[in-house]
């Protein structure tokens, strides 16, 4: 089974399955890769790039990291710049543990030794855009229309979907989908059924919750808690 922690600005996974097919989401990637006990190499892939996962001998930890979050950021301004995806050596590797809790703190001191500033971004960004993320983050708004939530805002919809786009980097329609199906795999590793979840998380039925996880993560829900 695979062993996952939701952290704010990310999602750490260390990976069970073998295989992803080939998909793209909004999601940044970071793929460490290297062996049992430490990683010197990375995977870099930007939000919304077709890819799939390097060799399971390889990538021994996943990086989803929120497209809204300063890390994606600092991904796409210092790091990425004008790629698509990158591949990158590192001299100082991260350290790997069988505790997930301890390899979560290994990769924010591994973060931070790298020059990423763990410091809430949107500084500047509209009040109201900022509470909708946080909203959202904690998982609400999803059986929401549009139009409802721009009227709880006092904004146009148009001027909504535009506001949330040039503050998050995304659509406000690809997040909220995003976020969904994120809330979905918290319920089922907190041990809710399948069928439960895909209710709880605002899925019209599971089969719906399948195709979609299918579709944007590019494998199926059973095969990640397998």
């Amino acid at each position: 089974m695979s062993r996952i922690i939701f952290e704010d600005e990310y999602v750490l996974v260390r990976p069970s399955f073998e295989e992803v097919e080939l998909h793209k989401h909004s999601f940044l990637h970071i793929f460490f890769l290297g062996n049992e006990n430490s990683c010197d190499e990375l995977y870099i892939v930007g939000s919304n790039t077709y890819h799939t996962m390097p060799s399971l001998d390889r990538s021994r930890l996943i990086l989803m990291i929120d497209p809204t979050t300063r890390l994606a950021d600092h991904l796409k301004e210092c790091v990425l710049k004008d790629d698509a995806s990158l591949t990158i050596r590192y001299q100082n590797p991260l350290c790997l543990s069988d505790d997930m809790s301890e390899t979560a703190l290994n990769v924010k001191k591994w973060l931070t030794d790298n020059g990423y500033d763990h410091r809430n971004g949107h500084d500047e960004a509209d009040e109201r855009i900022v509470k909708l993320i946080k909203e959202i983050r904690e998982y609400k708004h999803f059986e929401e229309k549009i139009k409802n939530i721009a009227d709880e805002y006092h904004l146009s919809e148009s001027r909504l979907s535009h506001s949330f786009r040039q503050c998050a980097g995304v659509s406000l329609k690809g997040y909220l989908s995003l976020k969904q199906t994120e809330y979905a795999y918290r319920l089922i590793l907190d041990g809710m059924s399948i069928t439960m979840a895909s209710m709880e998380a605002g899925f019209s039925s599971p089969s719906h919750l399948a195709a979609k996880c299918k579709n944007e993560m590019g494998i199926s829900i059973s095969d990640v808690i397998r």
